[in-house]
């Protein structure tokens, strides 16, 4: 019989690895909650829920660490919390038979969509200001959809050869560049300041909600958003209806990848760039510059 002395406890290097994972997993969900307007804590199971499902970037032992993630923040604070919950079940359910199945090639924004997107965006409205900066730095710094939302104007900083982005979303910062431009319509530095100029804001959501009389708000726009902003810009850039319904907050990043790719980029510097630990994530970007 194995007595309590005889469980060899964790590593001390495994347990800091999985402190830092949980601490993570929660500034992920919180960062989400945040750009959703929902309480993190106490979080219903449907808000639970929802944000797993949102998870599609994910494999399905992320989405389940992040679970545990929440469970653990919930009973620490000497909150309800269930795991058998069905409507968590089933989320998690959905996520895992949704891995399984071929991933879909990812329809995507190439160079010349993304030109003629950002020369509809010259109107000099706010409107057309912001998405002119965010159609930049999300091609440019393939950012994802929660990255692109969650970024802060205190996370961009100018050089002189470069955009910087801090991106914050995985807990520590990691700083993504984003090469300036001779064509100042396509660069990241010049859109920056034009949006600023409207924005007037030196903290707080960069990418913010505009209201129908041009009003640039305080929330942060939300990956939905992007989408609409994303499949609108593409209709006035005259992209064929059944593509443009097809691009969504996604598609930037795809289109800078499978760019790279094909001009033959290093597939470490891709990684590095796009934030993948893993190369093997990069296949399905593969497998549709192959199809090309």
């Amino acid at each position: 019989m194995t007595g309590a002395s005889d469980v060899a406890a964790p590593p001390a290097r495994e347990a800091v690895a999985t402190l830092r994972a949980y601490r993570a997993d929660w500034v992920h969900f919180t960062n989400w909650c945040g750009v959703h307007a929902v309480s993190p804590i106490p979080a219903t199971a449907q808000v639970v829920a929802t944000y797993l499902r949102s998870l599609t970037e994910f494999a399905p032992a992320t989405i389940r660490r992040r679970l545990a993630a929440i469970g653990k923040m919930h009973r620490f604070n000497g909150m309800a919390w269930n795991v058998t919950d069905p409507v968590l079940r089933a989320a998690v359910a959905d996520m895992t038979e949704r891995a399984s199945r071929p991933a879909a090639p990812p329809a995507v924004v190439t160079p010349d969509m993304l030109r003629a997107m950002v020369e509809c965006c010259t109107d000099g409205s706010p409107r057309g200001l912001r998405d002119r900066c965010l159609l930049l730095f999300g091609f440019a710094g393939a950012l994802r959809r929660s990255e692109l939302v969650g970024l802060q104007v205190e996370d961009v900083r100018v050089e002189r050869t470069q955009v910087v982005l801090d991106i914050r979303e995985e807990g520590a910062a990691q700083s993504v560049g984003l090469p300036l431009s001779s064509d100042s319509a396509m660069c990241p530095a010049a859109a920056f300041a034009a949006w600023q100029q409207v924005a007037h804001r030196q903290t707080g959501p960069l990418f913010r909600a505009i209201s129908k009389g041009e009003r640039v708000g305080g929330r942060a726009l939300t990956p939905y958003a992007v989408t609409r902003i994303l499949q609108r810009r593409a209709l006035m850039a005259e992209v064929p209806p059944d593509i443009a319904a097809t691009l969504s907050a996604h598609a930037l990043r795809s289109g800078y990848i499978v760019a790279a790719l094909r001009q033959g980029m290093e597939t470490e510097a891709l990684c590095q760039h796009t934030r993948y630990r893993d190369p093997r994530a990069l296949r399905p970007y593969e497998r549709l510059l192959a199809h090309d």
